[in-house]
């Protein structure tokens, strides 16, 4: 999902640079595309920092499941 947002970002700060022949059409790459870029980056390091430790989170609980069940036999 992010992945998408970046490139989609990126594409149209691509194609807003290509028109930019000032300095306040630079100051708008400069100080709201770039900004928005570096979250999106931000968030994309989150969610997969997320979905790592959702897998651990999911193989630890498999693993309790397996000594209860054990513990019940």
């Amino acid at each position: 999902m992010f992945d998408d947002l970046f490139n989609v970002t990126s594409q149209q700060m691509g194609k807003f640079s290509d028109t930019v022949r000032d300095e306040f059409g630079q100051s708008i790459v400069s100080d709201v595309f770039e900004p928005i870029l570096q979250d999106i980056s931000g968030l994309q390091q989150m969610g997969e920092l997320f979905q790592t430790r959702a897998a651990e989170i999911d193989q630890l609980t498999g693993e309790l499941q397996s000594i209860g069940s054990m513990a019940h036999e």
